[in-house]
């Protein structure tokens, strides 16, 4: 980043795994980009007789990315970069006039600027500029019931940058003592002190702590739909809020440093489907309103990839996909067995109905 080039993918955040990340099919993406390891040009491997050696055949490096581990490990990796002279990092978020197929893509095309080509998607919704590169969507259904708030965090590059955009641009002056603030911040777990991204790919996500307090710890004092509204509510207020602040610090198109210890499942569908699993998404959330089992307490989230011809064991095939995700904090749960339950009615219904495929790795 400090001389203005980027990977055409990312993840949202720093303290992933390259080698974790170019082993499965998992983070990166955007509405012209695919896996980031898609763009591993060279990587070094450990096979399992402990050679070590450089591949750069694209036939074997097909082998080798999405490769579950299966063929050894990824000692190191040579990326595809790309020139951005600007980039725009924002978010921008609406209140939906009403919960239909209109609104859902009017936001999609309109008010986040996908550029996704026409042709690929339903015709509700108008027509876009298609100046965004990128976004990560999140849809607030806990508190907005039939009008729910939809944001996106997008960026734009180059050319397609807003003329009268207030924020940073260009390279920070001070990029360098930034980056090293960020790598360095520590944090302490049962192994003691180390870097947040450390621990991260250790042990998962350390406890991210709140006046001493243990946020997860917090939620599950409170088991209450109460907080579930409040932790739905705040995740939504805290994108524009961790945009900005990482836009004026390094500008680099990242948006998480640290992240609580949440439940995730995704999957993929065609585009055409994605008002659909949304809608199903939201029906499970609101239904969980009022119960004692299990409340869900996040947005649901969602982007599009455009998955590239890359990689042997890919589990998904080359082309637009809509990218559905469930997110929630389990301390909000009677029991482990309370939110798998709504889990996995969301996913046999994503999976059944849709012909959803999951997002492995």
């Amino acid at each position: 980043r400090p001389l203005g080039f980027f990977v055409p993918a990312q993840t949202a955040g720093y303290f992933f795994s390259l080698g974790g990340i170019v082993a499965n099919s998992v983070h990166g993406g955007s509405y012209r980009a695919g896996f980031v390891h898609s763009y591993v040009t060279r990587m070094r491997v450990m096979s399992f007789d402990g050679t070590v050696k450089i591949i750069d055949d694209e036939e074997e490096m097909r082998y080798w990315r999405c490769s579950f581990g299966l063929l050894g490990i990824i000692l190191g990796v040579e990326l595809q970069l790309e020139y951005r002279e600007q980039l725009q990092m924002y978010s921008v978020d609406r209140k939906l006039d009403a919960w239909n197929a209109e609104e859902f893509w009017k936001f999609i095309k309109q008010d986040a600027e996908a550029d996704i080509a026409p042709e690929l998607l339903p015709a509700e919704g108008g027509q876009g500029s298609r100046k965004a590169w990128n976004g990560e969507y999140f849809a607030d259904f806990i508190n907005g019931g039939d009008t729910p708030i939809i944001a996106v965090y997008s960026q734009k590059t180059n050319s397609s940058v807003d003329p009268n955009f207030g924020g940073p641009l260009g390279i920070p002056d001070d990029i360098y003592q930034a980056y090293a603030t960020l790598k360095n911040a520590p944090v302490t777990d049962y192994r003691g002190l180390m870097s947040y991204g450390v621990a991260a790919r250790r042990d998962g996500a350390p406890p991210i702590k709140i006046v001493g307090v243990d946020v997860n710890d917090m939620i599950g004092a409170f088991r209450t739909e109460q907080v579930a509204h409040i932790m739905s509510h705040e995740a939504m207020t805290n994108i524009p809020r961790l945009a900005r602040k990482l836009a004026n610090r390094v500008n680099d198109g990242f948006f998480l440093t640290q992240s609580p210890a949440a439940l995730a499942a995704a999957y993929f569908v065609a585009p055409d489907k994605a008002f659909a699993a949304m809608d199903y998404l939201r029906k499970v959330q609101l239904e969980s309103k009022g119960s004692k089992d299990f409340v869900w307490n996040l947005p649901g989230e969602f982007r599009f990839i455009n998955v590239q011809d890359s990689a042997v064991l890919q589990p998904i095939t080359p082309g637009v996909w809509f990218n559905a995700q469930m997110i929630s904090f389990p301390d909000l749960a009677a029991t482990h067995q309370a939110w798998k339950r709504d889990f996995k009615k969301v996913e046999d219904f994503w999976v059944k109905e849709l012909k959803a495929q999951p997002h492995m790795g």
